[in-house]
């Protein structure tokens, strides 16, 4: 896929070249803009040619880094609005990555109070191929490319209504290795092939008091995916097919009480079939499966005194599915018939206080009364008539938050959640997750330093199989723009990530109980530097980062980039010399240390 992108590239550095000598250029000194066609016309455009130097493992720069060599649009960005009359106001076309394996496009025509129309293109190019030397290893590798693009009409009759409609997809092709099996040598070849499909309609209605959404989609997806062997051979062929229907209601019941409610269904079939040749570590089959999920949902908001709301949410959400699953085994056939049903009522009760202009808390419970009921799980038949499986269960927990902003310079936030969840087939395993989120933002008494800081807990515990994890996530950044020298700003901020993972095994004695620890944590530093006006046009920014994680993953990646520009009144010329390198200290051979030098033209107009 890489000529596509370089044809785009290679048309992209051609019209830019064509811009300053197209007859239908007007340039209006007087105005300080471009004039096209009765447009005025503004924006700016970067592209030009990067050079890589690649030592150690170029696979695993592909995984990380992914940037190699050639020509680029870096940045486009167009708009144009019209003086008055004719069907366009407004346009506008925005670029970047052209030539990378991630580029991106967006186009926007609007007429006001007419109509908006926007497309929009995105892919992206991963790989995968680690160095694995030893017999139990995660050998597999894969690439793949990932496709994404819209197109969304919006038609505006009336202040009062707005239709809509659209078009989604997404595709991913390429290949990749099945991790073999143990002791066989030969990967398995697969091959990707997955498509995604969406087309919707959507009014927004207002009537009165009443505010109402109203949207219909209907989603496909393929998947034909094979595996070519060597020593296995399958054949993939599965779609489902869903219909989802959404709407949404907003209403003021006087000046106390505020109404939301909402009502979503979605019908899904599944047909499926898989080949396989031999028939030895997997069957073939089929299956047939129809979905069918509704959610209703209410909330409530009432003004109980002044600086004091309530808040009430209830949600009612069912889950069925039925259908046949088939795996031949020859000589016999195995029919499975799959009755799975299942429904929850879930409450939400808030309280919200005001005390002071800049005070916000909030606190609550939500409980959760959810039952599941389902046969063909089991290959025995039901005894004295009960289903396979049948479950009644709780789930609750707290909620708050808090924001305070006691000064216009310091804001400060925490959140918190908690609930004990339960496995939905089971009564005895429940799970519990408590998440914690404080943000804390300082503009200190000097305008041009701010300051900011960020804490997210969250653990995840099963007490039936002694299981937990903990994760902490804190985050500490600044930025700086001092007055005396308005061309200067620097940045920096520093993350530090803790994972730690605990399995308790009790086993039969006299084997001694054991605990396996899979603790992890990292540290990534960033920040820049940078000064507009050096001298005259002449100005550049240094910026890098640094990562380290230590305990299961001990790697270390650095990225040190700096950019030079000169800007003057015709083309501004940028250099950017860039150096990235990674050491894995778990697999040496998977390190590399590369350069890059890229050489760009930029021109805003």
């Amino acid at each position: 896929m890489k000529r596509p992108t370089r044809f785009m590239a290679l048309i992209a550095l051609a019209a830019c070249l064509l811009w300053g000598v197209w007859p239908g250029r007007v340039w209006a000194e007087e105005q300080g803009s471009l004039s096209i066609a009765g447009f005025q016309v503004g924006g700016s455009v970067e592209a030009g040619w990067r050079l890589v130097d690649i030592d150690g493992s170029r696979d695993r720069y592909k995984e990380v880094v992914n940037l190699l060599d050639g020509p680029r649009l870096f940045d486009l960005n167009l708009w144009g609005r019209s003086a008055g009359g004719g069907p366009v106001d407004y346009f506008s076309l925005t670029a970047n990555g052209i030539g990378d394996p991630f580029p991106f496009a967006r186009l926007q025509v609007k007429k006001d109070k007419a109509y908006d129309l926007s497309g929009t293109y995105r892919e992206y190019r991963w790989s995968f191929n680690r160095e694995d030397d030893g017999l139990l290893t995660d050998n597999h590798d894969f690439h793949s490319i990932r496709r994404s693009g819209s197109v969304n009409l919006a038609v505006l009759p009336s202040d009062d209504l707005r239709l809509s409609m659209g078009y989604r997809h997404a595709d991913r092709e390429g290949d990749g290795m099945v991790p073999r099996p143990f002791l066989v040598v030969d990967f398995q070849i697969q091959d990707f092939h997955e498509r995604l499909d969406e087309v919707f309609a959507a009014a927004d209605l207002r009537a009165g008091a009443w505010n109402f959404h109203l949207k219909q989609s209907y989603w496909t997806y393929k998947n034909t995916g094979d595996i070519d062997g060597p020593a296995q051979i399958e054949g993939r062929d599965q779609r489902v097919d869903t219909y989802v229907t959404t709407l949404k209601a907003h209403t003021k019941l006087g000046e106390r009480l505020d109404l939301d409610a909402g009502y979503i269904y979605a019908h899904s079939e599944t047909n499926a079939s898989l080949f396989t040749n031999p028939v030895i570590l997997v069957n073939p089959g089929d299956a047939h499966l129809l979905f069918n999920t509704h959610v209703g949902e209410m909330g409530l908001s009432f003004l109980l005194v002044p600086k004091v709301i309530l808040h009430l949410d209830y949600r009612f959400h069912t889950l069925s599915q039925a259908g046949r699953t088939n795996t031949d085994e020859p000589p016999f056939t195995n029919n499975v018939d799959v009755d799975f049903r299942q429904f929850a009522h879930t409450g939400t009760f808030q309280v919200e206080y005001l005390p002071l202009e800049n005070l916000t808390l909030r606190a609550g419970y939500r409980a959760q009364y959810r039952n599941v009921d389902t046969d063909g799980q089991e290959p025995t038949d039901p005894k004295a008539g009960e289903d396979t499986l049948s479950n009644q269960q709780w789930v609750h927990g707290w909620i708050g938050s808090a924001e305070w902003k006691p000064v216009k310079s310091l804001s400060i936030l925490g959140e918190y959640q908690g609930a004990d969840f339960s496995n939905p087939y089971t009564w005895i395993s429940p799970e519990s997750e408590n998440i914690a989120k404080a943000r804390i933002r300082w503009k200190t008494p000097l305008e041009s330093l701010s300051l900011y800081g960020t804490f997210l807990w969250r653990r995840r515990s099963n007490p039936d199989q002694e299981y937990r994890v903990d994760t902490k996530d804190y985050i500490f950044g600044a930025a700086y723009q001092p007055k005396f020298a308005p061309g200067l700003s620097l940045d920096a901020s520093i993350t530090y990530e803790k994972l730690q993972d605990k399995k308790d095994f009790l086993l039969t004695p006299p084997t001694p109980f054991t605990r396996f620890s899979f603790d992890s944590d990292a540290i990534i530093y960033t920040g820049s530097i940078g000064y507009e006006g050096i001298f005259k046009g002449l100005g550049a920014r240094l910026y890098g980062s640094y990562a380290q994680s230590r305990g299961e993953n001990d790697e270390r990646l650095a990225d040190l980039a700096l950019r030079i520009w000169y800007k003057n009144p015709y083309v501004t010329p940028v250099v950017t010399l860039e150096r990235t390198y990674l050491v894995d200290h778990t697999r040496p051979k998977d390190g590399f240390d590369a350069n890059m030098v890229t050489f760009s033209l930029r021109k805003e107009f």
